[in-house]
C-alpha cells in the first residue's frame, strides 16, 4: 500500500502502483475489486479510489458504513458514495456524490475520511427500509452485554443527525429509526426481529429480561411479554438443528444445555417461542408466527406510535 503515500507520482503512475499492491502479480480494476464481498476487499477498493483522487474524498452512505464496520442487512450497491460540494446529487461512472450536511465534520477511520457514524446511520435509514435502519442504529448504540464496548454513537446523536436531513420523507423515516433504536440488541437478528415485530403490530417486548428461580439466574431473554407469559428467542444457531451436526459431542451437549435452560424458563411461568432468520426478517412471516403463538397485534396503532403511519404526515 506504499503507493497511497507516494504524492510525487503522477495519477497514472499512482493508479498503476496501487493496483499492483492490491493484487500482486496482476492488475485489477475498480469494478473487478468491487465484485468481492468481504469488508477487507471493500476497504481496499475505497483505498484504491481515494488514491486516484486529487484530494482525499469523504465517503458516505454504504461506503461510510463499510468503513465504520456497520452491519448491512443486504449486499451494498457496487457504486462508491462520497460527499461533494454542489446543489444536487449526481452519479457517473459508478461514483455517486451527495450533498453534505451543513456543519457536519468528517471523521477519519482506517486511513479514510467518512461521514460520522450517526450521520451515516441517519442517511441510510432515510433511504433504506425501517428494518435495515434499525439494524444499523442498534449496532451503533450497542454497549456490549456487560457494558464492555464503547458505543459508536449516542441516541441524541442519531436523533440530531436524522433531524438534519433535508428531505421530509427521509427525515421522517430516519427519525422513526432513531427513536426506536435500542442498544440492548445483541445481534442483527435481534434487531431485525424487533423491527418486524413492531411493523407486524406486536406490543413492545421487554428486552434482555433476566429470569431466575431458587437456584439463581436462569437466562437473559431476548424478548419477553410478561403479561402474556411469553418469552421470545431469536435463534440464530440454525446449524445446531441439522442432523449432520448432532453426531458431534459438543453439539449434543449444547442442545442438551439449551433444552434444560428452556425447561427452567418454562418452570418460571413463561412459554418459550423461537424463530429463525427466515421468519425474523419478513414482516408477513413474523405476523403469521405471532398470531399463531397468541401475541395480539395492532398494526395501525404500532405504525402510528413509530411515526411510520403514512396518514400522520412527515415527522417534525
Amino acid at each position: 500500500m506504499t503507493a497511497l503515500h507516494d504524492t510525487t507520482s503522477t495519477p497514472t503512475r499512482l493508479h498503476r502502483l496501487h493496483l499492483r499492491a492490491v493484487e500482486p502479480g496482476r492488475h485489477a480494476t475498480l469494478r473487478q475489486v468491487g465484485r468481492r464481498r468481504s469488508r477487507r476487499e471493500q476497504l481496499e477498493r475505497l483505498h484504491l479510489f481515494a488514491a486516484m483522487r486529487a484530494r482525499p474524498p469523504v465517503f458516505a452512505y454504504w461506503s461510510a458504513a463499510i468503513i465504520h464496520g456497520l452491519p448491512l442487512l443486504n449486499v451494498p450497491p457496487a457504486t462508491i458514495h462520497i460527499v461533494a460540494a454542489g446543489p444536487a446529487e449526481s452519479a457517473a461512472h459508478g461514483i455517486v456524490t451527495h450533498r453534505g450536511t451543513a456543519g457536519a465534520a468528517p471523521v477519519h477511520a482506517h486511513g479514510l475520511n467518512a461521514t460520522s457514524v450517526a450521520e451515516t446511520v441517519a442517511a441510510l435509514a432515510g433511504r433504506t427500509s425501517f428494518v435495515e435502519g434499525v439494524v444499523l442504529a442498534d449496532h451503533a448504540l450497542h454497549a456490549g452485554a456487560f457494558g464492555d464496548r464503547v458505543p459508536l454513537a449516542t441516541c441524541a446523536e442519531l436523533v440530531d443527525a436524522a433531524g438534519a436531513l433535508t428531505d421530509p420523507e427521509e427525515r421522517r423515516r430516519a427519525l422513526a429509526v432513531a427513536w426506536f433504536a435500542d442498544g440492548r440488541a445483541e445481534s442483527p437478528l435481534e434487531s431485525v426481529s424487533r423491527a418486524t415485530m413492531a411493523l407486524a403490530g406486536a406490543p413492545p417486548p421487554e428486552l434482555q429480561l433476566r429470569v431466575q428461580d431458587l437456584f439463581g439466574v436462569i437466562a437473559r431473554l431476548d424478548f419477553c411479554w410478561p403479561g402474556l407469559g411469553i418469552a421470545g428467542e431469536a435463534d440464530g444457531a440454525e446449524k445446531l438443528q441439522h442432523p449432520a451436526f448432532r453426531r458431534f459431542t459438543e453439539v449434543r451437549e449444547e442442545l442438551a444445555a439449551r433444552a434444560e435452560r428452556e425447561r427452567r424458563i418454562e418452570s418460571a411461568g413463561l412459554r418459550v417461542i423461537r424463530w429463525r432468520w427466515a421468519t425474523g426478517r419478513r414482516v408477513d412471516l413474523m405476523r403469521e408466527f405471532l398470531i399463531r403463538e397468541g401475541v395480539p397485534l395492532d398494526p395501525r396503532g404500532r405504525l402510528a406510535e413509530l411515526g411510520l403511519d403514512p396518514g400522520s404526515g412527515p415527522s417534525p
